[in-house]
């Protein structure tokens, strides 16, 4: 069944303001207030059954790719979807009217949440917090908050790492700050609802109509999703329902997850997966089986009542809890659209990693700038309404938060993951490479990790024209790819920054045959101040693949010792040539013939005998010869006589 897995039942009382924004342009502003008895469960919790018990048959792994890191390219006409740009168009005016009815009108909430909870403090430690001591009479925001805290105020600051002056401004200048009954600072953010018809109408029928065979992991798999189960940090996008929270759901049919239900929670998976692919912390749907020595948070999607798009403890990410979620997103808010509802789960755990809104002097929420596959904007403002959303430090115009996100989230515990591949021509790693229909085809794919890496790749070459295209994630890429071809020497022979898309070709003529290198890194766009980005936030996965002529090459000289050449039979002779492979040139096959009519030695896929040792028991002189077969599929051969008396 649809319904909530194990954990205590915690109940959600919210009353939020509804910002409601018409298609034809500003629209009326509507105040919601649910009392107690109002909210009810959109789906009845009576069992902790596991929705994969329901699972639908397996299929097989499809062009989506079965590694949740390697990503195959899926159609880049979904990267901008005219969803998307219609609701850019509309980004100012509702934007401004989040403003105005969040300024005019007073947000009340009620969220529970353990006393026993603790966020972390600015410097990553939960020990001694002033929460304990701390019993306010509501959660609050504005200046009833800091009327509220009274002689509190200088604690809670100084715990989140600010000052009295700091707090204080905070609250008063961004109304979706709250703080809870126990002092804790949470964000309540906004949702869709105001342009929810358009890109609903558009995203569903996409999303509808797509098959299971084409679903980018098998659907049986939906939840078991990770992108790296060996990390000790964790973030649970729990779409299966919690205590009294509801399970996603998009068809009214509570009891089972759909194909289309289940295709939208792994596309929108990819997403979050992408924003935090350069992180080590494992995105998961999955509920974890062992919390032992984990470090993360649950996030609970979930339809309310209410008219929030989510909202997020600040600093929440800490020793991971089953029984409570400090983060939730609600769907039904975010117009059950993909895009929308992966936006909202990237920011709100942005929030429990120490991340405050990317907002300016006019607006709480940044919306970004700029246009088409690059039209770009913060993760942490609001990135409904742009193609390219990344991790930001306020370098737009009029930027209010200057925050350093990586050195925020590095200090709650979440760290870069190491380095996949070398940045430097000696430390490159090779390209996979296969030979077909007259081609070397290569391919290769990695993960930007921090602002400024660079992965270098080599590969052998001959004379002609070569193509290398280099994409980003599937759905939801962050990473403007940058690429640059390189000789022996480390002179650059081309370089491809595509200015309108994030993927990019470079394409040369080889002069000669030989080794050459590729470097891959992130790349911004014109001025950040305006119209584009850094590369600050240029992170994230790439995969690329190419042709190159094939190498012209000599075939491996072959470096022959023996034991010795002659000596009293029977006479034992041993053979080394495994200085013959280098660490550019492999060795597929050696085979060894010792000329006195025994049988011959030969390579197997398994065995490659660089080395081998032969008795000769009769006297005589004897024409030992080794054959072999390069990477390159070039032979040599190579003799050495052998004296017996």
């Amino acid at each position: 069944m649809k319904n909530s897995t194990n954990g205590i039942s915690v109940s959600r009382k919210i009353l939020a303001l509804a910002v409601i924004v018409g298609l034809g342009g500003l629209g009326a502003y509507a105040s919601v207030s649910l009392g107690i008895n109002d909210k009810t469960p959109l789906a009845s919790v009576t069992s902790s059954q596991h929705p994969t018990h329901m699972a639908t048959a397996a299929t097989p792994a499809t062009a989506w790719g079965s590694n949740p890191l390697q990503l195959a390219q899926a159609n880049t006409a979904a990267a901008t979807t005219p969803a998307t740009a219609q609701l850019a168009e509309k980004a100012p005016a509702i934007n401004s009217a989040m403003n105005t009815a969040l300024a005019n009108n007073a947000v009340t909430a009620q969220i529970d949440m353990p006393n026993d909870f603790v966020p972390s403090s600015a410097e990553g430690t939960t020990e001694n917090s002033p929460f304990a001591r701390i019993n306010l009479d509501e959660l609050s925001s504005g200046q009833r908050a800091i009327t509220l805290l009274a002689s509190n105020l200088d604690a809670v600051a100084q715990w989140y790492g600010m000052s009295s002056d700091g707090l204080k401004q905070l609250l008063l200048s961004d109304s979706t700050v709250h703080i809870d009954k126990k002092g804790r600072l949470l964000h309540i953010d906004s949702g869709v609802t105001a342009a929810g018809d358009v890109m609903n109408a558009t995203t569903t029928s996409t999303t509808t109509t797509t098959t299971a065979s084409t679903s980018p992991f098998p659907l049986d798999q939906t939840f078991k999703l990770h992108t790296k189960t060996n990390s000790t940090r964790l973030l649970y996008l729990n779409f299966t329902g919690f205590g009294k929270n509801p399970a996603f759901d998009l068809d009214k049919a509570p009891a089972t997850f759909s194909d289309a239900e289940r295709l939208l929670i792994q596309k929108v998976w990819l997403r979050v997966a992408e924003d935090y692919a350069p992180f080590d912390v494992d995105i998961t749907t999955e509920a974890p089986g062992v919390v032992t020595g984990k470090i993360g948070v649950m996030i609970l999607i979930t339809p309310q009542t209410n008219t929030a798009g989510g909202y997020a403890y600040i600093n929440a990410f800490s020793t991971y809890n089953p029984n409570a979620s400090p983060a939730f997103c609600f769907p039904n808010n975010l117009a059950n659209s993909e895009k929308p509802i992966a936006e909202c789960i990237s920011h709100e755990l942005g929030h429990t990693l120490g991340l405050l809104h990317q907002g300016s002097t006019s607006t709480e929420y940044y919306a970004g700038q700029g246009d088409g596959e690059t039209g770009w904007a913060p993760i942490m403002g609001v990135g409904y309404y742009k193609n390219l959303t990344q991790w930001a430090k306020g370098e737009f115009t009029g930027a209010n938060n200057k925050q350093d996100a990586y050195a925020i989230m590095l200090k709650q515990g979440l760290s870069p993951r190491v380095d996949d591949h070398g940045g430097t021509i000696a430390s490159a790693d090779a390209m996979s490479s296969t030979v077909a229909n007259g081609f070397n085809n290569v391919s290769a794919s990695g993960i930007i990790e921090v602002p400024g890496d660079v992965d270098m790749f080599s590969f052998n070459a001959g004379a002609g024209t070569i193509t290398l295209k280099a994409a980003t994630a599937a759905l939801g890429g962050n990473l403007d790819i940058s690429l640059q071809l390189l000789d022996a020497t480390g002179k650059v022979l081309a370089t491809s920054n595509d200015a309108a898309t994030l993927a990019t070709t470079l394409t040369a003529t080889l002069t000669t045959s030989g080794t050459y290198y590729l470097s891959v890194t992130g790349a911004g766009k014109g001025s950040p101040l305006q119209t584009g980005y850094s590369n600050y936030g240029s992170l994230g996965q790439y995969s690329i693949t190419g042709t190159v002529p094939i190498a012209i090459a000599a075939p491996a000289s072959i470096v022959l010792a023996t034991s010795a050449t002659e000596g009293k039979g029977p006479f034992t002779v041993s053979f080394d040539a495994s200085k013959t492979e280098t660490a550019t040139l492999k060795i597929w096959s050696y085979t060894w013939s010792f000329g006195d009519g025994s049988a011959a030695v030969t390579s197997t896929p398994n065995v490659v005998n660089a080395t081998t040792r032969h008795t000769y028991t009769k006297a005589g002189t004897y024409e030992a010869v080794l054959k072999i077969i390069d990477a390159n599929g070039k032979t040599n051969s190579k003799s050495v006589k052998i004296t017996i008396s």
